[in-house]
């Protein structure tokens, strides 16, 4: 009984050793693996401490590429804007010739066009004078036989004309106006150069006058085109296209035609109505396709699109 007694007693004593014991080797098994959890993690550590070093290395090396390459875009820009300020320079000299080939471009057609005029009043004065010549020399009734030797003008050398002298037709009047003197030519060369100049106020008028007094003559299609360029100038679109209608429909043989309706469609342009002004400029190149003025219009038309 006292043995049992002894048993009992130290038999909890000996269980408790022994779960000591386990507790102490699981501690032990929970520390390596704590250990081994810590030099994973360090190892990790390092190695995205190695990455990021790296990656550093790598950005800042970029970072001195960009400056670099930015330097070299600045550098270039001010060598763009260089040639750009040059080729500015170079435009506005070359609008300036421009403008001054426009100006002897104007100045030579208003010449050409008196030139049109004189010839034309030249070959009627020719054909008059064809007409004329079968009366003189055959000795009809009042009139002098001119290839006679024995009339004194034939023989006398004051029978002749002189150089600076006009022969003038009987029944034929001179072809100048008797308000102002001047002869068609001259007086639509003024108007001209009052339109040269950009004395549009002043060249409408002389172009108005000039259709009053000269309007049978071969200048007037001309002059009136020259209405319509004047209020052009003047950006006076509506009257300027009315006054290109007028050339159309008033000499639809002449040759400023293809230029009336060009300028018509490009005042059209001007105030907005790109619907009518395809519809002249249709026309040039339809009616005018080999003319610089179809030309002109074909670009145009590819720009309203």
């Amino acid at each position: 009984m006292q043995r049992l007694f002894w048993a009992l007693l130290f038999l909890p004593l000996v269980f408790s050793g022994c779960a000591t014991q386990a507790d102490v080797m699981d501690l032990q098994t929970e520390v390596e693996k704590n250990r081994a959890e810590r030099d994973e993690i360090q190892n990790r550590l390092k190695v995205v401490e190695s990455y990021f070093k790296e990656r550093s290395t790598t950005v800042q090396r970029s970072q001195a590429d960009i400056v670099i390459k930015l330097d070299q875009v600045a550098t270039d820009l001010q060598a763009a804007q260089g040639k750009l300020e040059e080729n500015s320079h170079l435009l506005a000299d070359f609008s300036q010739r421009i403008d001054d080939l426009t100006f002897r471009s104007k100045e030579l057609t208003g010449r050409l066009d008196v030139l049109d005029g004189q010839i034309a009043a030249l070959e009627k004065s020719v054909a008059d004078l064809e007409k004329t010549a079968p009366t003189i020399g055959k000795g009809g009734p009042g009139t002098p036989d001119l290839k006679s030797s024995g009339t004194p003008e034939a023989r006398s050398p004051q029978g002749a004309a002189s150089p600076d002298q006009t022969i003038v037709l009987p029944g034929r009047p001179t072809e100048k106006d008797k308000a102002t003197g001047m002869s068609p030519s001259e007086a639509y060369g003024l108007a001209y150069n009052d339109y040269l100049k950009g004395n549009y106020d002043l060249s409408l008028l002389g172009f108005q006058s000039f259709l009053t007094q000269f309007k049978a003559t071969s200048l007037a299609p001309n002059a009136q085109y020259w209405i319509g360029e004047s209020y052009y100038g003047k950006k006076e679109y509506l009257k300027s296209i009315e006054a290109f209608d007028k050339v159309v429909s008033d000499y639809p043989k002449s040759d400023k035609v293809p230029g009336a309706l060009l300028k018509a469609g490009y005042a059209c342009i001007e105030i907005g109505d790109k619907t009518r002004a395809r519809t002249y400029l249709k026309k040039v190149v339809e009616n005018y396709p080999l003319s610089n003025e179809g030309k002109l219009a074909k670009n145009k038309l590819a720009e309203l699109k």
